[in-house]
């Protein structure tokens, strides 16, 4: 049990960093987006 408890928390936590990668991703997409406008971008 302790071991299969330790697989789901490893899992937990990986899921959680995987979630946070992606949100910093998108913020740095967004003030990219603010920093170059549209027409720029090709």
């Amino acid at each position: 049990m302790t071991q299969i408890g330790a697989a789901f928390a490893l899992m937990g936590y990986g899921l959680i960093g995987v979630f946070s990668v992606l949100i910093v991703i998108y913020l740095v997409v967004k003030l990219l987006g603010k920093i170059f406008p549209e027409e720029e971008r090709k």
